[in-house]
């Protein structure tokens, strides 16, 4: 493996030459830059991220705090923050807090050290704590707004509205709702969707929860879904919706024939769920790009007023929702 100790030689100048060659600064000339990445590339050389820090002060790592590494929801926005930190060269740093709040916090104070920068996915801290998180390290939150702090997040009451529009067009007068985590923004966003939908069509909703964002919520939600006496359920995110389908077809129900189901995040893969789900897109790629595009800019920028991108939600209607 190559070293620094390697490329100077080669090259004919200092270490210190390379070091400052390979971190873009200013005192060097062109032509000994040109020749020092080169011969550099032609090593497969990488400078230690570690050593640099020392000199640069800058860590070149950012880390994501995300509540359930295993829902599909928050895959496309870790590639979209992955494929924007590999152009950059930045290495990321992905902690899982299991929906604990005490983990998240505790996490985020692990991680702060060892990141220059932290995109927190749907962050169930409390506000002032989260303020005291973005004042230490450039702070982005993914699925969650809060004043001052920069952020992407989705309007899913929007979606919501067109969901429950959508039930209620195909001829359900009532219809249950699968509330998620207290302590969840998106989901308070949400509510006020399935809300506004019911006072537009005159549906009942009824609303049950709360519940954890899991397929095992699900399942375990269903036998009350069918004792309800609603023709239509929509659950507070794909995967509790998935649970929802896969009992109630257990149980002898059929979907979309006993009871239509509707769903949130787009985040189930086509052909994993039969029928298809009808659910809310949510725009989960461009979550993870912008959000990855607002923390480099505030890690460069760190007086820049606070920036929040609201993406809109559509409904995707599939086999799952038919007429009662």
């Amino acid at each position: 493996m190559a070293t620094i100790h390697d490329v100077a030689r080669l090259a004919g100048v200092s270490i210190a030459t390379v070091s400052r060659s390979l971190n873009g600064r200013t005192r060097v000339s062109e032509e000994t830059r040109d020749r020092v990445i080169e011969i550099a590339n032609a090593l497969d050389f990488r400078p230690n991220r570690t050593a640099r820090g020392l000199v640069t002060g800058r860590l070149d790592n950012i880390g994501v705090l995300l509540p359930d590494v295993a829902n599909p929801f928050y895959g496309p926005i870790l590639v979209g923050i992955g494929d924007l930190a590999r152009e950059r060269d930045l290495g990321v740093f992905l902690a899982d807090t299991r929906e604990d709040v005490k983990v998240e916090v505790e996490l985020c104070r692990r991680l702060a050290e060892q990141v220059d920068g932290l995109v927190l996915v749907s962050a169930r801290m409390p506000e002032d704590r989260l303020r005291v998180v973005a004042a230490a390290r450039p702070t982005v939150l993914v699925n969650r707004v809060v004043h001052g702090i920069d952020a992407v997040a989705i309007d899913g009451s929007t979606g919501m509205v067109a969901m429950i529009e959508h039930l209620a067009g195909l001829g359900h007068r009532r219809i249950l709702y699968l509330d998620g985590p207290p302590a969840s923004w998106s989901g308070a966003s949400k509510l006020v969707g399935v809300r506004a939908g019911a006072a537009s069509t005159g549906a009942e909703v009824v609303e049950v929860g709360p519940h954890s964002p899991s397929y095992a919520a699900g399942r375990a939600a269903a036998p009350a879904v069918l004792d309800s006496g609603c023709t239509a359920v929509v659950a507070y995110d794909d995967l509790v919706a998935w649970g929802v389908v896969t009992r109630v077809r257990e149980l002898g129900a059929s979907v979309p024939g006993d009871l239509s189901v509707g769903g949130f995040d787009d985040a189930i893969a086509e052909g994993m769920l039969t029928p298809a789900l009808t659910t809310v897109s949510a725009g989960a790629p461009s979550m993870g790009a912008d959000a990855a595009e607002l923390l480099l800019r505030r890690m460069k920028q760190p007086d820049l007023p606070a920036e929040h991108r609201l993406l809109r939600s559509e409904l995707v209607v599939r086999a799952s929702t038919a007429a009662p």
